[in-house]
């Protein structure tokens, strides 16, 4: 049986089997944030193979607990009932470092058992059935930049944020030397990746002062979205139990840089070839493709809302700090 149709009572019989004692459960809220907690395995076969609910307020919150101000999904207007979820089956993984406890990926429904209005991953969901309503399937690829730094969430609070310590001091990009000297630590956090349903294909030490980069294998669209937010969680999670911190911030310090991600996208026809290559098309480009940088240029400013969401965001873009500051588009080209 594949693992879409797989049945909640095939894992609850196995948990059983192996002694599972509880499951994890998360979701994305608006910014991208994972939250969620830990169920009993006897209420995870309550809800298995139904719905629950978590708070309202998870989709209208900050990243510090506080409600949006122009929220009208959640607030004290609405009296903060239930938004009810369902668990996604086909998103088990084993947290490695937990003694094999199940992880699992909840999507909010509307009241009519639907997609819901709010949720980030029924957005997504959204935008891939009218793809695919146009023949397309999509297929995505990310990468990441971050910082480590020999820290601890109470120390950054204790320095205010500033006179960090990185884990490896100055600029070294692509640093053998310093990927060997810190060998174990990259081949862990490789294996953690694998473990995790989200693997490497590759990670490197970028330019700066503790910088990794790490890129995420490519898989479809919605398993690829999943991927690359549960690395983020899962990369803090595992430095953090290792003495460290990693943050993915646009921009800690005026003094570097800064870090970014990039989203590799294609689209494929019903049998996965790609529809964006066309030997004789200028680049190599199809028509297709052509359209599709031209609709990202044309709604790349609506799109920053998304893609760069906080005023930190905006410390990166500006000129001369491998970041993009204007609507343009080219072939292998990392200046404009």
């Amino acid at each position: 049986m594949s693992k879409t149709e797989i049945s909640a009572d095939q894992l609850i019989a196995t948990y059983r089997e192996e002694n599972i004692a509880r499951v994890k459960l998360a979701f994305a809220d608006l910014d991208g944030v994972h939250r969620g907690k830990y169920i009993s395995l006897d209420k995870f076969a309550d809800i298995a193979g139904g719905t629950s609910g978590f708070c309202d307020c998870v989709l209208g919150w900050d990243v510090n607990d506080q409600l949006y101000d122009n929220a009208t999904f959640t607030g004290w207007h609405t009296a903060f009932p239930d938004a009810e979820y369902r668990i996604d089956l086909t998103t088990e993984r084993r947290l490695p470092d937990e003694d094999n406890c199940p992880l699992f990926i909840v999507d909010f429904i509307s009241d009519e058992n639907g997609l819901h209005p709010v949720c980030p991953r029924n957005q997504l969901r959204r935008v891939l059935q009218k793809a695919e309503c146009m023949g397309y399937s999509v297929r995505m690829a990310f990468e990441y930049e971050f910082f480590i730094f020999d820290e601890t969430p109470h120390t950054l609070r204790e320095k205010n944020y500033q006179n960090l310590t990185p884990l490896s001091p100055g600029n070294f990009g692509y640093s053998v030397l310093r990927n060997s000297s810190l060998s174990d630590l990259f081949h862990k956090f490789m294996d953690y990746c694998e473990a995790m349903n989200f693997p490497l294909e590759g990670l490197h030490c970028e330019t700066g002062p503790g910088v990794w980069e790490a890129a995420i294998t490519v898989d479809d669209a919605l398993k690829a979205a999943d991927k690359a937010a549960l690395f983020k969680t899962f990369a803090k999670a595992f430095f953090n139990k290792r003495g460290l911190v990693a943050t993915f911030m646009a921009k800690w310090s005026m003094d570097y840089p800064g870090q970014s991600g990039h989203i590799h996208q294609s689209l494929t026809d019903g049998s996965g070839i790609g529809l964006f290559h066309d030997v004789k098309g200028q680049h190599g480009m199809s028509t297709l493709m052509r359209q599709y940088v031209a609709g990202q240029q044309k709604y790349l400013k609506p799109f920053l809302s998304l893609c760069a969401p906080t005023i930190n965001s905006y410390t990166r873009l500006v000129k001369g700090a491998w970041a993009p500051t204007a609507a343009t588009w080219g072939v292998d080209n990392r200046t404009t």
